[in-house]
């Protein structure tokens, strides 16, 4: 096939922004020096693992998931062979049935690396194609996050699509995506044939439990009335109803799907195998082998009826189980539940625990099952008939794969097991199944920052639990949620009489979220309300200034409490109750802040959000859903930017849960009181295995207006371009299709921009010998990365693939600035990042107003500015606080638009919203005609300090001197309680009347002084402040600081630091009064003489 015509190169004129000084004319020229390589980073997913070891003869294939690559070791000496670079973050691999390839999933590329393992093929150890599948209209994937692979034979194959709920079905031939099987069921990642059939595996496969709500109380499986609480109230507290977690029989639990590999029909569903299903392997007479741990969470879900709490839970929140079925006559009999443990209320020994089964597989006389204890670090042996443990060895840290080999008698000799987090292969001598032996431990290489490896190794021991039978990650896998309702230690509720069943919140995208939990206790550095004090003030637990000391209290409290069996004393280093030293507590504290959300599952490869997701930001953050009401609800008023959350909600203290990865999450609200199985549309959904659109489209009471919020859900920023991880091989085969055209040039404009590396592993056919390069695109052209630094350009790739002497796969991989110390930027308006303040007021420019204040996080000096999903000319200015000002070079086109802030080398922005008109009427058309309101923003935007945000609002309204509507302060008078002097004298500037008083008679003095902020004082003092005036209460400025210091006193200018979040402390207020006090006499003084 002919290629296609390129015709005109794409030009990039979008340029840098730059910290505090003005954006660059233009980018420099290209130049044919080769530059410096860039340096590729490598972000922590937390991807899970299916089959990531395999072996083919003597050669070992391991996923090395941190790295992104595929290493291949001689098993005859443990040496290296090579490192393949494949997509971000492999996790499973597959052998070709004839062994000439092997097949890769990279779970967070969205593809699968096709290896040439033909000893004989001058592409031998090579990437020879991608398989994807892309929308053509979205740009985007419809191959997200793939997990196992299998092979029906040379001709057909299955691939895990485990966030879209599908199978795909391969061509080999081809590399195409011939159809897709739906699972009814939550995350398939494990999957195997064998015989002819085709056996799925969904991950999340709940374990029959709900809220024990429905429609006819019988005091057992139904204990309230769910309607009257969830539909014709919301009673988000659950008070007044006695709420159990219950098992009950309707609730679908299909855990097993069998389909026939000729027709791909299902002809078999098999129900009830466990909660969390890890590994899969299948016996020669078909029998079936699931690596699991099953979920307890309705041993003491009796919260309400028996007052059940974590006592009754005995430290054993999940069985580590292998379950087996058996088939007769093709139909599955009862499963069988081996158990690895004592069954409570008998305790294991810890010493011999086997937390979290993995990885399993068969002995090849299948006689012996050899599986891994993730959370134990465990290899061990089991007699797949009765379930005996029969030997156990350990290993690293976290094995999740392995991989068998015999001897030349075909009998069992070695394991080679992947320990995942270590990031090792342990090489265990199994000849003796009865008494494994650990030979020896290979690093792989590994860039995971060492603390955070680490803090993920406390996070995933079950030597955090008493009983040694559970991590934190258990609830948690993959940094996700089990998606299951919970009795812990949960404070009882304003109003409550028992604890409340809660769900597991996702760890991803901790940072800048806190407080931790649906109640808006744990973590919190703000203090407030929560759902234990609805009414009242609870100071913070934790230092705002320090977001490790949140993680910690989080962490602190999960080990002394769900982590612990009752009764147990044990203190570790510090004194803390509960298990884990201080180091490792501080490293898992650190670990937590910083994993990610995977990049988005839609988001297109050219970073561009669709008309339709950006109509969902308008709907969400805007214009609302009117639901019948005279005020639309707008979401975003509680699940504000940046990052869809919020604590301290009025009337039930509860924080607003994250809209972040909505797509992977079916338990919506924090007693799933909406997944009750006798609501007739609950039921629809469950038995389709509960789609998340189904259930996320509830909050919008299913509006098909309202549906474009799902594009905002599925395509809205969480820290990468749309460009990140994809990939495409050019070869002869693919040089002519015109995917690869539109990714290509796609790929090179974000490389550009500084988005992603683009680099290239190249092979060039030239001769007998081929040369394999590496490549970067860099200033136009692909640059060897070493060696002679050859450049070349587009086109003579082109033409090679062309002639077939060149293959290479082109990936989008990160840059240097990625993980654990380079943290998301965060955008949002004028106001608290955690406070629920209203509705968001997004900036509107014009070309007289080219520049916007907003407040930020995580912005560096260096930080580009995103329009639209392109680089634009801008300037960067730090303002007071946490504000900044953008100012655009030139404007995109009116209405709504979407900015993003990316650092350079690393993360990009939250999509933040702000409008474009003509001119500045026409702005003050869109803005709010009420100076009330106008009032009220300006208020937000002198507690965050921002000049340019003040100026702007003094221009479109007379609001200088107007009190506010419900505080009833002056501008003046906020400033100087804020002690934002630069505001102060910017007021004074625009005249603001310095005897104007608040509602209670104060005037800005009596503020200064009472807060304490002596700059502002001598500047109003020095514009001719009057000290003499009295508010209300017959005060003078000086009498608000001249009483005697009492606890009363103190707790009353706590609550308004507190609240106000004004940075002073009690000590230095303490100290401050009678020096304040002196400065006013003093004056008072100075004006009589």
């Amino acid at each position: 096939m002919k290629r296609l015509t390129l015709g005109l190169l794409l030009t990039t004129i979008s340029l840098t922004g730059i910290w505090l000084l003005p954006a660059r004319d233009k980018q420099p020229a290209p130049s044919l020096r080769p530059p410096k390589p860039a340096t590729v980073g490598h972000p922590s997913f937390l991807s899970p693992h299916f089959k990531p070891i395999v072996l083919l003869k003597d050669t070992l294939f391991v996923a090395n998931t941190p790295a992104d690559t595929v290493d291949v070791i001689n098993t005859k000496n443990g040496r290296f062979i090579k490192r393949i670079p494949v997509g971000i973050d492999p996790v499973s691999i597959a052998i070709r049935p004839d062994g000439q390839e092997v097949w890769v999933s990279n779970h967070v590329s969205d593809s699968v690396s096709v290896i040439d393992t033909n000893p004989a093929s001058p592409t031998s150890l090579h990437v020879i194609a991608t398989i994807q599948d892309f929308d053509p209209e979205k740009r985007a994937t419809r191959f997200d996050e793939p997990v196992g692979i299998a092979f029906a034979d040379n001709k057909k194959a299955y691939v895990a699509l485990s966030s879209e709920n599908k199978i795909a079905v391969v061509d080999v031939a081809s590399r195409k995506v011939t159809k897709h099987l739906s699972i009814p069921a939550q995350d398939p990642r494990a999957i195997a044939v064998k015989n002819g059939k085709l056996y799925v595996l969904p991950f999340e496969s709940n374990n029959k439990t709900q809220l024990s709500g429905g429609y006819k109380i019988d005091g057992d499986l139904v204990t309230f009335d769910a309607h009257q609480h969830s539909i014709a109230h919301n009673n988000i507290l659950s008070l007044g109803h006695v709420v159990d977690i219950v098992k009950h029989p309707r609730v679908p639990d299909k855990d097993l799907f069998i389909y026939d590999t000729e027709t791909d029909r299902l002809v078999e569903t098999v129900d009830t195998l466990g909660t969390l299903l890890f590994g899969l392997t299948v016996n020669s007479r078909g029998s079936v082998f699931v690596a699991q741990i099953d979920a307890r969470n309705d041993a003491n879900g009796r919260s309400g009826t028996k007052k059940h709490g974590l006592t009754q839970l005995e430290n054993r929140p999940f069985l580590n189980q292998i379950t087996r079925v058996d088939f007769q006559k093709n139909a599955a009999q009862k499963p069988r539940f081996l158990d690895l443990e004592p069954l409570p209320p008998k305790q294991p020994d810890p010493k011999h625990t086997y937390a979290s089964p993995f990885a399993i597989e068969l002995s090849p006389d299948e006689k012996i099952l050899i599986a891994t204890a993730a959370a134990s670090d465990k290899l061990f042996t089991v007699e797949p008939d009765s379930g005996k443990v029969l030997g156990e060895v350990k290993v690293d840290s976290v094995p999740r794969g392995i991989a068998l080999k015999s001897n030349s008698k075909g009998q069992l000799s070695q394991a080679w097991v992947l320990n995942a987090v270590a990031n090792s292969i342990s090489l265990v001598d199994v000849s003796n199944p009865a008494k494994p032996i650990l030979k020896t431990t290979i690093p792989l290489d590994d860039p995971t920052p060492p603390v955070f490896k680490r803090g993920r190794i406390a996070f995933n021991t079950a030597f955090a639990s008493s009983t040694a039978s559970f991590a934190c990650a258990s609830c948690h896998p993959d940094g996700h949620t089990d998606q299951l309702l919970w009795v812990l230690k949960t404070p009882i509720v304003s109003g409550g009489n028992q604890i409340q069943p809660r769900s597991t919140m996702p760890i991803r995208g901790l940072r800048d979220t806190a407080p931790f939990h649906w109640d808006g206790i744990p973590g919190d550095p703000y203090g407030g309300n929560n759902s234990a004090k609805v009414h009242g003030h609870t100071p913070p637990n934790s230092d705002p200034d320090n977001p490790e000391s949140s993680a910690r209290h989080l962490i602190d409290g999960g080990l002394a409490s769900t982590m612990l069996l009752d009764g147990d004393t044990r203190r570790n280093d510090e004194g803390k109750v509960g298990l884990l030293s201080k180091k490792e507590r501080d490293e898992m504290a650190r670990f937590l802040l910083s994993v990610p959300y995977p990049p988005s599952q839609r988001r297109a490869y050219d970073n561009v959000l669709s008309k339709r997701a950006e109509d969902g930001f308008e709907l969400f953050h805007i214009k609302g859903n009117h639901e019948d009401k005279p005020q639309p609800n707008v979401c975003g008023n509680c699940h504000r930017m940046p990052f869809l959350v919020s604590t301290n909600t009025p009337g039930s203290g509860m924080d607003a849960p994250t809209w972040r990865g909505a797509y992977d999450r079916f338990l919506i609200l924090p007693q799933g009181r909406l997944n009750i199985i006798d609501f007739d549309f609950y039921r629809r959904f469950a038995e389709k295995g509960i789609p998340e659109r189904d259930m996320w489209r509830l909050s919008w009471r299913s509006k098909p207006r309202f549906d474009p919020v799902w594009e905002m859900v599925l395509e809205g920023s969480t820290g990468y371009s749309g460009s990140f991880a994809r990939q495409l091989t050019l070869n002869h085969n693919t040089v002519g299709q015109a995917l690869t055209h539109d990714l290509l040039m796609a790929l090179e404009s974000s490389a550009k921009e500084g988005a992603v590396v683009l680099q290239v592993d190249a092979l060039f056919l030239k001769g007998k010998k081929p040369i394999p390069l590496t490549l970067q695109f860099q200033n136009d052209r692909y640059f060897q990365i070493d060696g002679e630094r050859r450049g070349f350009t587009r086109e003579q790739l082109l033409d090679l693939a062309e002639k077939g002497s060149f293959t290479g796969t082109f990936t989008a991989r990160h840059g240097s600035q990625s993980g654990f110390t380079f943290h998301q930027p965060a955008l949002w308006t004028l106001s608290a990042l955690h406070k629920q303040s209203g509705r968001q007021h997004f900036p509107i420019l014009t070309q007289d107003q080219k520049s916007m204040s907003l407040n930020a996080r995580h912005v560096t000096k260096e930080a580009l500015v995103i329009v639209n999903g392109r680089r634009v000319s801008a300037t960067i200015r730090k303002e007071e606080a946490e504000s900044i000002s953008i100012k655009l070079d030139s404007l995109p086109p009116n209405g709504i638009n979407f900015l993003q802030v990316q650092n350079a080398r690393g993360l990009f922005s939250n999509d933040f919203i702000f409008h474009v008109a003509d001119k500045t009427g026409d702005t003050a058309k869109s803005l709010p005609e009420d100076p009330d309101q106008l009032r009220n923003r300006l208020e937000r935007v002198i507690a965050s300090g921002s000049l340019l945000g003040i100026r702007n609002l003094l221009k479109s309204g007379d609001i200088i001197n107007r009190r506010h509507s419900e505080n009833g302060m002056t501008p003046l008078s906020s400033a100087a309680f804020h002690g934002k002097a630069k505001v102060s004298a910017l007021l004074l500037e625009h005249k603001a009347d310095l005897e104007r008083t608040n509602r209670d008679g104060n005037t800005a003095l009596h503020l200064a002084a009472f807060m304490c902020q002596t700059e502002i004082i001598h500047l109003l003092l020095k514009n001719g402040a009057s000290v003499t005036t009295r508010n209300h209460r017959r005060e003078a400025p000086i009498d608000t600081v001249a009483g005697e210091w009492s606890e009363g006193l103190g707790d009353f200018y706590q609550v308004l630091i507190n609240s106000a979040e004004v940075d002073l402390d009690l000590a230095t207020v303490q100290k401050q009064r009678p020096q304040i006090a002196n400065i006013l006499r003093r004056h008072s003084n100075s004006l009589k003489k």
